[in-house]
């Protein structure tokens, strides 16, 4: 039976816990089976012996980033509702782990995170409170980490044995290659924000607001032309403070 709407929203919410029984036997082969289990109900309504067949095999260690494994909870559903023989399932579960492991940890711990703290940090730095910086952070943090458990999701389950083919081209894998020269550009325009404020105890000077326009245009060339931008960005990075000083000094 084709799991209904309630379904697929309960298996999503339940990803949010798959790390919850994590171990060294399955790490979080036991989470994937907890998620999935209300769509395997359904799909194996009234057949005990394969619902108990199925979820054993969910239960079978698997590893990957914990926002992504929405997606292996999906396309492993939609494998089960397609009745795909349970050799290709087992190998179709050991291709995905790595992909879902390289990926998220590329795109969401190596650059949306950071770059969401040294947005909060820089706002704190202009003169927000520290509870709005932390708003700042949460929302921006979690406006990315809940679109990407979404988009897993439901990529999974239109997707199924081709999902390892669509991760390799999606928007997350080209997001991750482009975005990285923000990371440059914001460090820098932390840095620079703080040595103003330390040194000059009052708002940022005309100086460092100069370079952080600087900045802004640099990081929309870096994000259209990834690979020069990176090289722009490391360059006004290592001037920046240079620019800063001439600039307190003509001032």
């Amino acid at each position: 039976m084709r799991p209904l709407r309630s379904d697929h929203l309960t298996a999503w919410s339940r990803t949010f816990a798959v790390q919850g029984s994590w171990n060294y036997t399955t790490m979080v082969g036991t989470g994937i089976a907890y998620a999935m289990l209300p769509l395997l109900r359904r799909i194996y309504a009234g057949d005990p012996v394969r619902l108990r067949e199925a979820v054993e095999r969910a239960m079978g260690p698997f590893n990957g980033h914990p926002y992504l494994c929405a997606m292996a909870v999906a396309a492993l559903g939609r494998l089960e509702l397609d009745e795909v023989d349970p050799q290709t399932i087992e190998k179709f579960r050991t291709a995905l782990r790595g992909p879902l492991g390289t990926v998220g940890d590329r795109a969401v711990w190596g650059q949306w995170r950071p770059i969401c703290v040294l947005i909060a940090t820089l706002s704190f730095l202009l003169g927000a409170s520290p509870g709005w910086s932390v708003v700042v952070f949460l929302a921006l943090y979690n406006v990315g980490h809940l679109a990407v458990r979404v988009w897993a999701y439901a990529t999974g389950w239109q997707a199924g044995l081709e999902v390892g083919r669509l991760l390799k081209g999606a928007w997350i894998e080209r997001w991750a290659e482009k975005i990285w020269p923000l990371n440059i550009l914001l460090t820098g325009a932390v840095a620079l924000v703080l040595a103003d404020v330390v040194v000059e105890q009052s708002a940022v000077s005309p100086a460092p607001a100069a370079l952080l326009g600087m900045g802004l245009v640099g990081g929309l060339l870096a994000f259209r032309f990834p690979r020069q931008g990176g090289r722009l960005a490391t360059v006004l990075l290592v001037i920046a403070p240079l620019l800063w000083v001439l600039g307190g000094v003509v001032g």
